[in-house]
């Protein structure tokens, strides 16, 4: 192999991991895996897109994205709320507000409304609730598919938010092997060409959606 080889590829284990579990975190990762995968080191996104992640834009579409929303809103906490105070009523009210006559009007009232409690009690009672214990309970969630990750051929794992950090705690501990940090350094990279053309024709995350793998 040349030196010229030698500059215009990744090396070997060069895959990243990057552990997202808060919607904030994506515009941030966004632009590391831009800088990343354009010049052709494979990112393996881990995210948690159950709860609180509503309208959030979507990850670039080059990397490979697990998700852990389906295990996150089969929680027994998190299920039992949706069901008795969202899902539950929610069905209901529908179903009465299909009836002919007043009973549909007032059934329609009552979707209205019930959807305006749903907003406040989910801010201001269900998410201070949960928010104190998310970090921890994803953790445990994570821990137990860490095979998915294929972490015996990354170079480090990234942790991009406060959420995801009690999960970045146990995995450093768990494997002391493994670099695990929360900085999203990019000068090891430096050295490499862009290989992907796709941020210089205005490349669209949106545009080109590519479904999350979910775990």
């Amino acid at each position: 192999m040349t030196a010229v080889d030698t500059v215009q590829a990744a090396p070997a284990r060069e895959r990243i991991v990057v552990v997202a579990f808060r919607k904030a975190a994506v515009p941030r990762v966004n632009g590391y895996l831009d800088y990343l995968l354009s010049r052709g080191v494979p990112v393996t996104v881990l995210v948690a897109d159950g709860q609180g992640w509503k309208q959030a834009p979507r990850f670039d579409p080059r990397a490979e994205v697990l998700s852990l929303a389906r295990r996150e809103n089969r929680q027994p906490f998190v299920w039992t709320y949706t069901l008795l105070v969202e899902r539950g009523p929610g069905g209901v009210l529908r179903r009465a507000a299909r009836l002919p006559g007043p009973a549909g009007g007032a059934g329609r009232r009552l979707v209205r409304a019930h959807a305006k409690a749903v907003r406040l009690i989910r801010k201001w009672f269900f998410w201070r609730g949960y928010k104190a214990v998310r970090g921890h309970s994803l953790r445990r969630i994570a821990l137990r598919r860490l095979e998915a990750l294929r972490l015996e051929d990354a170079r480090r794992v990234v942790i991009a938010d406060t959420a995801a950090v009690p999960f970045g705690w146990s995995l450093a501990r768990r494997r002391p092997d493994l670099e695990v940090t929360r900085a999203m350094d990019v000068s090891a990279y430096e050295p490499l060409p862009v290989t992907d053309p796709a941020p210089e024709q205005g490349f669209d995350p949106a545009r080109l959606e590519r479904p999350y793998t979910q775990l």
